[in-house]
């Protein structure tokens, strides 16, 4: 047996990952494991003019009841069960927003109609995007005009070269550090993954010394896993423009799974620091990063 928190132990789970299709498995089972979760415990909703936040099951079940049968009792606990489903839901939702995240305008109605902005059709290469198809091919052309454009790697040859550093396993102060830093609101996908509830998963050593071993086989095996690649592009009109006629107009915005961000940061901070230590930064950059 191994002793709980053990330095066996850490060993035991740093053995984990000892080539590349096994960090594609340990990712694969993480990823696994988040959406069977998700799958378990998340609801769907088709929200339209009738949708109710504070709606509940116990409001469904007795809903049902009264129109099985239309008694007087069973309208009279319809209704307590509405009443009493909207005092919990407002009661939390005034909690939250004078204590936690401070944004008066979340009780607003956000199902209501409303009207369409003004708007004109993008404009790409003289031409109109009225299809969809014409309008993916004007943004793919603009944000990925640099695709299949050739990289000159002979400038890589001037510069002189350094002595081989070292790289140390990741610690699991790197990992807190890492995951303090994350806003706590950032948007998650495709993963649904929140940082807080990373900050609750990696509370747990035993699930964070799993996340270090991971982030160690990446470094090792110069491998990234294919579900930390997956993204969905959102594409957001840039503020204040007097005109969004052209793609330009518009910034492309890019949702990564969560964890695959998190060992981003972690490597980041620490070519930072190594960056700094080693006097490869100009003196502007040092500033700016310390």
């Amino acid at each position: 047996m191994l002793k709980p928190f053990s330095n066996e132990e850490k060993e035991f789970v740093a053995d984990i990952v000892l080539n590349i299709g096994e960090v594609e498995y340990m990712t694969s089972a993480i990823a696994d494991a988040f959406s069977a979760v998700w799958l378990k415990h998340s609801s769907e909703y088709t929200i339209g003019p009738n949708s109710k936040e504070y709606w509940t099951d116990e409001c469904t079940r007795a809903l049902e009841e009264y129109r099985s049968d239309m008694s007087v009792e069973n309208h009279r606990a319809f209704r307590s069960a509405v009443k009493a489903a909207k005092r919990k839901f407002f009661d939390e939702r005034i909690e939250e927003i004078a204590t936690t995240n401070k944004r008066p305008w979340d009780l607003m109605d956000w199902v209501k109609e409303r009207k369409n902005p003004p708007c004109e059709a993008i404009q790409f290469n003289g031409e109109p995007c009225h299809d969809l198809g014409d309008l993916w091919d004007a943004l793919h052309n603009t944000y990925n005009a640099a695709l299949d454009r050739p990289v000159d790697t002979a400038i890589l040859n001037e510069l002189p070269k350094e002595p081989e550093r070292a790289w140390p396993e990741f610690s699991l102060l790197e990992l807190r550090q890492a995951l303090e830093a994350c806003l706590s609101r950032s948007a998650p996908w495709p993963d649904h993954i929140m940082w807080r509830h990373l900050e609750e998963i990696l509370a747990l050593p035993e699930c964070a010394n799993i996340i270090i071993a991971l982030a160690n086989g990446c470094i090792e095996y110069g491998h990234w896993p294919k579900h930390q690649k997956e993204l969905m592009s959102v594409i957001i009109p840039k503020p204040n423009k007097a005109s969004y006629s052209t793609p330009k107009a518009f910034r492309p915005i890019v949702l990564l799974n969560t964890l695959g961000k998190l060992i981003e940061k972690m490597i980041s901070n620490r070519f930072q620091i190594r960056w700094v230590e080693c006097g490869s930064a100009p003196p502007k950059t040092q500033a700016s990063s310390c």
